[in-house]
């Protein structure tokens, strides 16, 4: 059945409304006008001039009721401006910063959540789609989160990130000395396939193959703190003897030079002054804890992405799986120094250029 068209019955303002609508330039106006200007001629549902007007058909009730109860000047009136963009309707300004406080401290795992705290810290009972709303205006946004050991001290952190200049002053290096100075770290990898999030058509649940099997492989790799060169290699275990192995195939890259390591202190990571070390080698501790001082860890969290959803035979398939993401690395130094990309790295290693160095 189609829908009943809707008429204005206000022949005074049927009138003149064709005219006052062409001479109109507002427009928001002319909008208001081009509404009465349909209703008038009596040949359109309310639905058609909504769509036309580009407004809902609540709205066009709206102002056909000021229209009929005040005339055609107070529709062209605005009333009180609606709230700037980005502002949250019903929200106290106090409680809006408290929300972005919990934003901020990572209290809120999802949007229902923050609908609770709302409803029982200030009695604000909203529906779920509402508060997402407020949660975006916000600025917020759903991410997953870095895990952080729950012995990890802040302090310690912004301690190393001040003092690494001085430290690498204290190694005590002849002054003209070639240096590299490296961060580096190892990562294991599986043939276990992680699972991530994809893109997909809105409506569809994709579904990837997954295999369930435990065996490893190891990941060693360098990054230049001065330069952007990378150094990779694939180990079968971690150890002692292996980390030996990999710092004496790390030298042969370059022999002349004096290479400095900045890594964690895990247990098979051999120490600064440790006889098994190459002799062109120093090592600089990073506080425990601390994982997010090395951009390595960076690295791997993008190559575990990029091997996610896939299943692969063999450790000889799944290497050949990294190389693609890897060779990005090793054929860009920009895109090193980019992931690096810490200021206080440059800032420290200027500081302890001033001992003659020679990066």
């Amino acid at each position: 059945m189609p829908g009943r068209k809707l008429k204005l019955e206000m022949p005074e303002v049927a009138k003149g409304i064709d005219e006052r609508h062409v001479r109109e330039r507002v427009g928001w106006r002319k909008t208001r006008l081009l509404a009465v200007k349909l209703v008038a001629r009596g040949q359109s549902t309310s639905a058609e001039i909504a769509d036309l007007c580009g407004v809902s058909r609540g709205r066009l009730f709206v102002w056909l009721k000021i229209l009929r109860e005040q005339g055609l000047d107070a529709l062209l009136i605005r009333g009180q401006p609606g709230p700037k963009e980005g502002a949250c309707r019903g929200v106290p300004a106090k409680v809006l910063e408290q929300l972005r406080a919990k934003l901020e401290a990572h209290e809120f795992a999802n949007a229902e959540q923050a609908r609770r705290w709302l409803k029982k810290a200030h009695g604000i009972d909203r529906p779920y789609a509402s508060v997402w709303n407020w949660l975006k205006k916000c600025g917020g946004v759903l991410r997953v989160p870095r895990p952080s050991h729950s012995h990890k001290k802040p302090e310690a952190e912004r301690e190393f990130q001040e003092a690494l200049g001085g430290k690498l002053v204290a190694l005590g290096l002849a002054a003209g000395s070639r240096v590299k100075v490296w961060i580096m770290d190892e990562a294991r990898f599986g043939l276990h396939t992680a699972l991530r999030r994809v893109w997909t058509v809105r409506g569809q649940r994709p579904v990837v193959g997954r295999q369930i099997k435990y065996q490893w492989d190891y990941l060693y790799g360098a990054l230049s703190l001065c330069g952007g060169e990378t150094h990779f290699a694939h180990v079968p275990g971690v150890g002692l003897d292996w980390d030996a192995s990999y710092l004496r195939d790390l030298v042969a890259t370059a022999p002349e030079v004096t290479h400095v390591l900045v890594r964690d202190q895990a247990g098979f990571h051999l120490r600064d002054g440790d006889p098994r070390l190459p002799a062109q080698v120093r090592i600089i501790d990073l506080p425990a804890y601390c994982p997010e001082l090395n951009p390595c860890e960076q690295l791997w969290d993008i190559l575990k992405d990029d091997l996610a959803n896939q299943v692969f035979p063999s450790i000889q398939k799944l290497r050949a799986g990294m190389k693609a993401t890897l060779r990005r690395y090793w054929e860009s130094t920009g895109m090193v120094l980019r992931l690096i990309g810490r200021p206080w790295f440059s800032v420290q290693l200027n500081a302890s250029l001033k001992s003659q160095m020679s990066c």
